[in-house]
């Protein structure tokens, strides 16, 4: 497989393409335009990448605009909420995927049935973000994990099956799938994680904006 690249709910499947992509979004601003909730999601998980996050992050960030560079390009500037302002290279974000973030996607793929499902099922009656207080929809909620996280259940299964990140084998999904995660190879690996998933994870739906807040 090609080392895509991830971060949050995104998996593009070459640096080529990751770039294109970030390219896009930006072009559609003018300079010093405030990015749209989607972008701002979109661009908030991107910068998880970058070396220097927690440092350009710092109390949080408030929102994120299409400034000018020294050469006249387009570049991103995080506006703080303690009100201070920072540029931001996505270039630097733009990296290929550890082989655990591979296949710790793969695992998430496996389980987008059941998260989807939790979703659908909890938003049947208007519920609110408990953190922000806004009315949630399918497209501005996340589905959070909470105690343990998904990085904690994902290796204490691989702890209980007596497996390892490299043991793992994944196999290329259709090229005509939305979802270009990797798909687990052994089926009956896969239905055990499942099953596991299913006993052990505790799941809360929160809006995009404040899961994202969230430290793990």
């Amino acid at each position: 497989m090609a080392k895509p690249i991830i971060f949050g709910d995104y998996q593009l499947k070459t640096k080529k393409s990751a770039i294109e992509e970030i390219r896009r979004r930006i072009s559609f601003y003018q300079f010093c335009q405030k990015l749209t909730e989607e972008d701002e999601i979109f661009f908030s998980e991107l910068f998880k990448l970058h070396s220097e996050y927690e440092e350009k992050v710092g109390c949080g960030i408030a929102s994120i605009t299409v400034e000018k560079d020294f050469h006249n390009n387009k570049c991103l500037y995080i506006h703080r909420q303690d009100g201070k302002s920072t540029d931001i290279s996505w270039v630097h974000c733009v990296k290929p995927a550890s082989q655990k973030t591979i296949v710790s996607y793969a695992f998430r793929r496996a389980v987008k049935e059941a998260i989807v499902a939790f979703k659908k099922d909890n938003l049947k009656e208007t519920i609110y973000c408990p953190i922000l207080h806004i009315p949630l929809n399918f497209e501005n909620s996340h589905v959070a994990y909470i105690t343990p996280s998904f990085d904690q259940l994902f290796l204490s299964f691989l702890e209980l099956v007596e497996q390892n990140i490299g043991s793992i084998e994944l196999k290329n999904p259709n090229s005509d799938d939305y979802d270009q995660r990797g798909v687990i190879s052994d089926s009956r690996l896969k239905e055990k994680w499942v099953q596991y998933h299913q006993e052990n994870a505790q799941l809360k739906l929160l809006s995009a904006k404040a899961n994202l807040s969230r430290k793990s």
